[in-house]
């Protein structure tokens, strides 16, 4: 287990919005996310799976955050943890939801949570308190006294004025009186039951959607699937729900939830300390026996973030810090600092115009990931916002690359009707006296209430080739089946001129290459594969307690150059093709009351080896405030190339969560590692045991 290295975070930001008479939290990431599937435990913890698609696989191992709900009065407190020893993420609540939705975000970088609007009490105030709202879950219901207790009378009168007004609303049906027809109907239905109530509340909640009344029609459809749980119709209803959910979205805008008064700040943020250890022997045959012990880490790792905001009556001013700080108990491993947010922007009240100053995650539009640099915005109207950036790509600390500096300029035409949304940018970025790449790129997202779609294309112009297009979309039917699909094709790494370093001894310059801008641009075409990748998946619930997901991936990298240290000098490494097949069983509440278990199965065939793997993972609740984790993954690897041979893993670990109060948590995990190589030339075993403990106080 490897600590958590700030530069390989995965998580940006947590935004809370609040959509009409919903509340969004709105989960931002540094790289692009495909979103697969999600499961909920009844302690209110919410497992998110997705894919990261601009970090290694390897990478996920080592990416670890723990962040805490930013101050709200439209919901409860939560925890975001990321990875989870399933590699999911973990939103938790301490208590079961009475209903929430979850959607990819429509920028291909957040995933969005809905859940109703919940008031709470805190110390941040509302400059405007959040109006009263109607929960999504409050249904219309028929007067409560039950068939039983009714005389034959009562019945007899309660059906006549059915038959009545159930004729009136047909009259203003045939008269096309929707609105007189929409409010005979609501009377009818807030009759005791009759013969006349189930069919009219279905007329009356398609009625209210025809009129664009979504949350009165969403109502009807939850009151439907109350009271006739064994309807035919029940999976239409559902599928209305869903709509109207989506319906209201559409024409609510999302806003930033407003916590700070005026002219009061207010900060939060968090701290964390966590010790790694590992320890590991190695056993060779070469063909005589040699062992050794190693210690592969020994570090502490302190991290810091702390947001500061002030509200006047014109701007609204945010300060952010994310820092962290690696102590090394190893001579060969140095300590180190990495800045991972510092900036402070500004947005005016009227959302007119912002800007900002420091080191910042860029969000899209090209923008480097992590960057040094100054960013200015208008929106012009509720549509269309402009965005200009100037700066320089983040370097790693000791770092000897290059420096670059680039200028990028973005237009965005924000959710419109039909649920469009988008973006178009341009961007330079220069290393000298070079141009290192000049982009021109497009987002496009179309999302409804079925279905999530994304395509970006990006052309690079200083060397004539296209360096991304993509395509990625979700689809949710009636039956909450979940379907995905991935069409990728990128220059990985991203084109650009500085490339053609990769074909040299580090480290070198641009400039001392001595090359001209042709055999530069040649060079760095020939050291940048071409990557392509189609993915299709499938969740399907079987029961409120059991999920089956699918995966089929197929990929290829093309051969390219780059320098060999071992040969010193440069050769061409051979295309990679690969297909992979994995299934998951998600379960709830299957072993204890409060559990969640997931088995997975993958295979994968590539032109140099064939991979199997199992993997469990199982958690359990304990009382309330401790959670256990435990996996155990089974990896085995046959290698076409017999200097390469072929590897066997096995990997248990386990994880204890304590958590004090909403604010203070404590963690401890440990496992073991043994993996065997065996080769005509060797045979090898590794067994590595690792640790770490630490906490997380959270503040606001």
């Amino acid at each position: 287990m490897n600590s958590a290295h700030a530069e390989l975070t995965v998580i940006d930001r947590i935004q809370i919005n609040q959509a009409g008479d919903e509340a969004e939290i709105q989960i931002r990431f540094v790289p692009r996310v495909q979103f697969l599937r999600q499961v909920m435990l009844k302690n209110g913890d919410v497992r998110l799976y997705f894919n990261l698609l601009e970090i290694n696989a390897s990478d996920k191992k080592i990416v670890q955050q723990r962040k805490d709900s930013p101050p709200s009065n439209i919901v409860p407190h939560f925890t975001v943890t990321y990875p989870e020893i399933d590699q999911s993420l973990t939103i938790s609540f301490g208590k079961e939801l009475s209903s929430y939705h979850i959607r990819p975000g429509n920028d291909g970088r957040s995933i969005s949570f809905f859940m109703p609007i919940t008031h709470t009490t805190g110390d941040m105030t509302n400059s405007k308190p959040a109006a009263e709202v109607t929960p999504p879950t409050a249904t219309i219901e028929p007067k409560t006294a039950t068939s039983q207790t009714r005389t034959a009378q009562e019945k007899e009168l309660t059906e006549a004025e059915a038959k009545q007004l159930m004729g009136n609303a047909i009259g203003a049906q045939n008269s096309n009186l929707l609105s007189a027809q929409a409010a005979i109907l609501r009377k009818l239905v807030s009759l005791p039951p009759n013969s006349y109530t189930q069919s009219a509340l279905l007329t009356l909640a398609e009625l209210d959607e025809k009129l664009g009344e979504f949350d009165k029609a969403r109502i009807d459809y939850l009151t439907y699937m109350k009271l006739y749980p064994n309807s035919k119709e029940y999976a239409r209803m559902s599928e209305g729900v869903s709509r109207m959910i989506m319906a209201v979205y559409a024409t609510k805008k999302s806003v930033p939830e407003t916590i700070v008064a005026e002219d009061k700040m207010i900060t939060f943020g968090g701290f964390s300390q966590y010790f790694y250890r590992g320890l590991g022997r190695v056993d060779y045959t070469i063909p005589i026996v040699y062992s050794s012990n190693i210690t592969p880490q020994s570090q502490i790792l302190s991290s810091l973030e702390l947001t500061s905001m002030n509200r006047s009556s014109t701007a609204e001013t945010r300060l952010v810090l994310r820092d962290s700080f690696t102590k090394s108990f190893l001579q060969n491993i140095g300590s180190n600092n990495f800045l991972d947010a510092a900036y402070i922007e500004q947005a005016l009240i009227d959302q007119s115009y912002f800007y900002g100053l420091g080191r910042q995650t860029g969000a899209s539009g090209g923008v480097p990931s992590r960057f040094d640099g100054a960013w200015l915005g208008h929106n012009f109207n509720d549509a269309w916002r402009i965005n200009g950036t100037v700066g320089q790509p983040s370097r790693y600390a000791g770092s000897r690359e290059e420096a670059k500096t680039f200028a990028a300029i973005n237009l965005t035409l924000t959710r419109q009707p039909g649920q469009w949304s988008g973006n178009t940018y341009l961007i330079s970025q220069r290393v000298g006296k070079f141009i290192d790449k000049r982009v021109a790129g497009v987002e496009a997202h179309f999302y409804d209430v079925k279905s999530n779609h994304t395509v970006l294309l990006e052309y690079d112009t200083l060397f004539k080739k296209l360096n991304l297009g993509s395509f990625q979309g979700n689809w949710i039917t009636a039956e909450d089946d979940n379907y995905t699909l991935l069409l990728d094709h990128r220059r990985s790494p991203a084109l650009q001129a500085t490339n053609a370093l990769l074909r040299v001894p580090y480290p070198q310059t641009i400039a001392g290459l001595g090359l001209t801008e042709n055999t530069l641009l040649a060079n760095a075409l020939l050291a940048t594969p071409i990557t392509n990748q189609i993915s299709v998946g499938m969740t399907r619930p079987y029961s409120s307690r059991l999920k089956f997901g699918g995966d089929i991936k197929v990929a290829n990298t093309t051969s390219y150059e780059a320098y060999n240290y071992l040969l010193t000098a440069t050769s061409t490494l051979p295309r990679v093709g690969s297909t992979s097949i994995s299934t998951q069983l998600i379960g709830n509440n299957l072993i204890f009351d409060n559990d969640l278990g997931v088995a997975s199965a993958s295979y994968t065939h590539a032109n140099t080896y064939r991979a199997k793997s199992l993997s469990f993972s199982q958690v359990a609740t304990l009382k309330k405030d401790w959670r256990l984790d435990m996996s155990l993954q089974l990896y085995a690897e046959n290698n076409t190339l017999a200097t390469v041979g072929d590897l066997t893993r096995i990997s248990p670990t386990f994880k204890v969560n304590y958590q004090m109060n909403p604010t203070k948590n404590f963690e401890f995990s440990a496992g073991v590692e043994q993996s065997h190589t065996i080769n005509p030339n060797l045979d090898s075993k590794v067994r590595r045991k690792f640790f770490n403990l630490g906490y997380r106080w959270d503040f606001q």
